[in-house]
């Protein structure tokens, strides 16, 4: 069965005793401090990774959208945090254990150094930045201030203001009407009146009477009087009536008018309360994703400092960090997989060999020559003297040795 390599660290004893005993209480928790100030920073560099993922694929299905986000999480906290570490571990031993022996280790001591700090920036920067984005993204957007109320309310009153109008524009329409017709009466009466004389002293005039041309003159100078008078007073009543409807619309207007000022200016003190409201928040989300954002960046310092701390512990101690080559067996999903495809690559080879024809010869008959078989067997003797031989003279060295 194939076996894995796998490297396990070994810490050798200490050779600095006082120092060891100063500060091994301490080490463990340094340690702790490291991993967990490591957690904070994975975790808000996962929420970083996530609100940029989501927000790139809004478009997608939502399947694929937290697929992408969750396996870009993982990819990024796996290379930043495992790979930070174990960068910043290689770093800080080759200086403090002055390692840089010769242009070879200074060269991929440059390549790590680069690599190290550009993971260090940009862990630091999601990790702030994410949290900070996480409380300020939180802010709901301004609602549109809902004044559907207020103009219900604005057409309820602009109708009753239309109406009370309508009402008195009526009311001077009929008193109008009521006062033409009055004054035609009353004219009217009069100037048949004198019409009348104007007729009767015009027969007499037309008898032969002569005076009466001067009476029926004189009546109908008296009814041109009257019906001039009429239309004076009717044009007087219609200007009246022309000006009191003009003040009525602009009352009317004025009404109106004041009615949507007050609808106007209640909308403004809404939309203002809800953009003060809207700041408010903006402003808490400022604060908390400021202070979260001072509190993770100092976690991510204090990370990389833990991880030194321990190195330059170890110095101090004279502990060394030796790793050994082991085996590791393969582990079951991998027999698994490696099962699952012998058996799919077995299932289809004899399907395009029979398809394409071709034979798989299973045995040789009429063998002629060489006889594999046979040399077989004969090479398997050879093979199993050969190693009773060794077994002997091993036993033999050692009756000697013991000897």
């Amino acid at each position: 069965m194939n076996k894995n390599i796998k490297l396990k660290p070994r810490e050798t004893t200490a050779t600095n005793s006082d120092f060891y005993n100063l500060f091994r209480p301490i080490a463990p928790s340094i340690e702790i401090i490291g991993r967990v100030a490591q957690v904070i920073s994975a975790l808000t560099e996962a929420i970083t990774v996530w609100y940029i993922t989501q927000s790139e694929m809004a478009g997608t299905s939502k399947f694929v959208s937290i697929l992408v986000s969750i396996l870009a999480m993982i990819l990024v906290i796996a290379i930043l945090e495992l790979g930070g570490r174990k960068f910043l571990q290689v770093l800080t031993r080759a200086i403090i254990w002055k390692r840089l022996k010769n242009p070879w280790y200074i060269a991929l001591f440059a390549i790590v150094t680069v690599v190290t700090i550009g993971m260090g920036v940009l862990s630091f920067n999601l990790s702030t930045n994410g949290i900070h984005h996480a409380f300020v993204s939180n802010v709901p957007t301004i609602p549109n201030f809902d004044n559907s109320d207020l103009k219900s309310e604005f057409r309820a009153n602009k109708k009753e203001i239309t109406s009370q109008f309508e009402k008195d524009f009526e009311r001077l329409d009929v008193n109008y009407k009521d006062r033409i017709k009055s004054i035609n009466e009353q004219y009217q009466a009069r100037i048949d009146a004198t019409e009348i004389k104007v007729s009767q002293y015009l027969r007499k005039y037309n008898s032969g009477e002569k005076w009466a041309k001067s009476q029926a003159d004189k009546f109908a100078k008296k009814g041109n009087v009257l019906k001039a008078e009429k239309t004076a007073t009717i044009v007087k009543i219609q200007e009246r009536h022309t000006e009191l409807l003009a003040k009525a619309q602009t009352a009317r207007d004025k009404a109106i008018v004041a009615e949507r000022g007050r609808l106007n200016e209640a909308t403004q003190k809404g939309e203002t309360a809800l953009l003060k409201v809207h700041g408010h928040q903006s402003q808490k989300a400022n604060f908390w994703g400021s202070l979260f954002s001072f509190f993770v960046g100092f976690s991510v310092l204090l990370a990389f400092i833990c991880i030194v701390s321990v190195e330059v512990y170890r110095r101090g101690a004279g502990i060394e960090v030796t790793y050994e080559e082991e085996e590791k067996a393969e582990s079951i999903l991998g027999m698994f997989w490696l099962g699952l495809t012998a058996r799919f690559d077995h299932f289809f080879r004899k399907r395009v060999e029979r398809f394409a024809k071709i034979a798989t010869p299973s045995h040789r008959a009429n063998v002629v020559g060489f006889n594999p078989q046979r040399n077989l067997v004969t090479n398997e003797a050879q093979l199993k003297m050969r190693l009773h031989g060794e077994d002997q003279a091993s036993e033999g060295m050692q009756e000697r040795l013991d000897g």
